[in-house]
């Protein structure tokens, strides 16, 4: 039995006003409480430096074009990891707000999200890209 409530007890996807979809709190969630964990090979993927090359220097096509702009949309770079992370689950529709009510924990896990303050039920829980890890050799992601 699981007792800890996993992103998918905790959150639902819905329109949003702010851009496409957004994660929304099924429930209240309180202060500090971890509303989404990232778990390799489970609801993430690292996609490292050198698959970023390899795949950089194979042919072009349209899954190609298509997979950057996945990966530019719905990934995050973590320097502690040296890897983009990409979400599987609803988290990769986070969206961005300069007040946000989500964030990074305190000792800064790249695979960890908490609420910065109490996050209603209903509400759309947002974070502050600007905080993330800027990847130093993605440069493609950049121009997308």
């Amino acid at each position: 039995m699981n007792l800890i409530p996993t992103s998918f007890d905790l959150t639902e996807v819905k329109r949003s006003a702010i851009h496409g979809f957004g994660v929304y709190a099924k429930t209240d969630i309180k202060q500090g409480t971890i509303w989404w964990k990232g778990e390799i090979d489970k609801n993430i993927l690292l996609f490292n430096k050198d698959q970023y090359f390899n795949f950089q220097r194979s042919a072009n096509n349209k899954l190609k074009a298509d997979f950057w702009k996945m990966l530019s949309t719905y990934s995050y770079y973590s320097t502690q990891l040296d890897s983009l992370i990409v979400c599987l689950d609803n988290a990769r529709y986070v969206n961005h707000a300069d007040l946000p009510n989500s964030g990074p924990a305190a000792d800064h896990n790249p695979l960890i999200s908490i609420a910065l303050r109490d996050i209603e039920k209903g509400e759309e829980i947002l974070e502050d890209y600007d905080v993330y890890d800027q990847c130093p050799w993605a440069e493609i992601l950049k121009l997308m």
